[in-house]
């Protein structure tokens, strides 16, 4: 999962990268033009840390990564003298893409570049490329001339949206400076040059879409809009729906912050039992689930304090979007019944991840998902709670509203085949 962002200044674009922090923390860069060639900056961290410099003037393009293939030191745009690309999602079949290339994203741009050579223009070689993709992709690319080509793949898993020349991953990115929105549909490429649409088209054939349930459940910021739904009205539903489908009997709920507490103040309001805030975020540890492993466990450990007068002597409910590898989860229990809890009820307002994702979130094998071969009754002996209890895939799809979601992480049923020989090439590409 990452976020990408254009817009006419570098300036402008460092600001959307820095309201998209929250999609990708271990790199960002950006990409501008400055009298007809490409520049470059960025690295490694935060988007104030990896990018120090650049001239204010000129089209731009930029992103932030959270890696799902192709190592942790590797920084987007990736670039050459005559486009620079910025992608979020991940493209399976890249090897047939460009079979000299390491990681997709550096496919992409081998094989758009190749067709140029060929002497098809910007718009033709991107829609030719992008047409045989398989996978996730809302991508910008960026030419030497300062024309943008903006494209969302034809299942629509990640979102993207545009006030031209402006276009951020997310809704409200694009709020953050000022500017209205519209989503990019699903299967579209459009050429903007200047502040002018010069081309758009369908990229293939229509596809059924399919719209990842995870931007819903835990990527994207409150704020924003997906398809039309915003993220923080469809968790409060999870948390409503999840309180009727797995009752539990508290004395307080507690949200697990900060993206369990739109799903905890649904669950309160349906379960009519008092919420309050319980545990108490670093603010300056960063999303341990988008961080490299080592990292991510450090992080999980120091992340949360406890406030004991709201839990002591009381039965906790706490409520979290999502459980992934459960690295935090055991922590919190321990946590809470330290601090006097008398009995934790965990609740997970989305089903258990049981199936790895190929479309651009990190859990691509089934091993490291502590849902995998476990009920619940498991995982409440696994992490001491006296219950344990999720939301149903019915019960997700009710709460978003939404028709045509991915839910292969939860049901293992993809919206497409995927080979052997496929998900062997992502498994061996996925860290470098």
């Amino acid at each position: 999962m990452c976020g990408i962002a254009a817009a006419p200044t570098a300036e402008e674009v460092f600001v959307l990268l820095e309201s998209l922090q929250h999609r990708g923390q271990e790199s960002a860069g950006i990409v501008w033009v400055e009298n007809g060639e490409l520049k470059f900056e960025g690295g490694l961290g935060l988007v104030k840390d990896a990018i120090k410099k650049f001239v204010p003037k000129g089209p731009a393009i930029g992103h932030v990564r959270y890696s799902t293939s192709g190592g942790y030191s590797r920084i987007q745009p990736v670039y050459n003298k005559r486009i620079a690309l910025a992608f979020n999602g991940n493209v399976i079949n890249f090897k047939f893409l460009e079979h000299n290339s390491s990681w997709d994203a550096e496919a992409l741009l081998m094989a758009i570049t190749n067709e140029m050579n060929k002497g098809k223009d910007l718009f033709e070689a991107s829609k030719e490329v992008l047409a045989k993709a398989k996978g996730s992709y809302s991508i910008v690319i960026l030419d030497k001339k300062g024309r943008l080509i903006v494209a969302r793949d034809p299942w629509g898993f990640r979102p993207l949206a545009l006030d031209f020349p402006y276009i951020a991953s997310e809704t409200a990115a694009l709020e953050d400076i000022g500017k209205n929105w519209k989503e990019i549909p699903e299967n579209k490429i459009i050429m903007i040059e200047g502040d002018t649409i010069t081309k758009e088209s369908e990229i293939t054939e229509p596809k059924t879409p399919a719209y990842c349930s995870f931007e819903y459940v835990y990527f994207e910021r409150p704020e924003s809009y997906f398809n039309g739904v915003n993220i923080h009205v469809s968790r409060v539903r999870m948390g409503r729906i999840l309180a009727k489908e797995k009752p539990a009997e508290g004395d307080v709920v507690i949200p697990v912050p900060d993206s369990g507490r739109s799903a905890a103040i649904g669950f309160s309001r349906a379960s009519k039992i008092p919420l309050d805030e319980g545990l108490v975020k670093n603010r300056y540890m960063g999303r341990s689930f988008i961080m490299p492993p080592g990292v991510r466990e450090k992080i999980a450990m120091r992340k949360y304090g406890v406030v004991k007068d709201v839990v002591h002597g009381k039965r906790v409910v706490v409520v979290d979007d999502s459980i992934i590898r459960g690295t935090t989860m055991k922590r919190i229990v321990k946590l809470l019944k330290s601090k006097g809890a008398k009995e934790v009820h965990v609740r997970i307002a989305s089903p258990p991840v049981r199936a790895p994702c190929y479309m651009g979130i990190d859990f691509p094998s089934k091993e490291e998902l502590v849902a995998f071969g476990r009920s619940e009754e498991d995982l409440a002996r696994l992490w001491d709670a006296e219950s344990v209890g999720y939301l149903s895939i019915e019960g997700l799809r009710k709460a978003i509203g939404v028709r045509h979601l991915c839910v292969a992480c939860f049901s293992g049923i993809y919206p497409f085949p995927i080979t052997k020989e496929e998900i062997d090439q992502i498994l061996s590409t996925h860290r470098d």
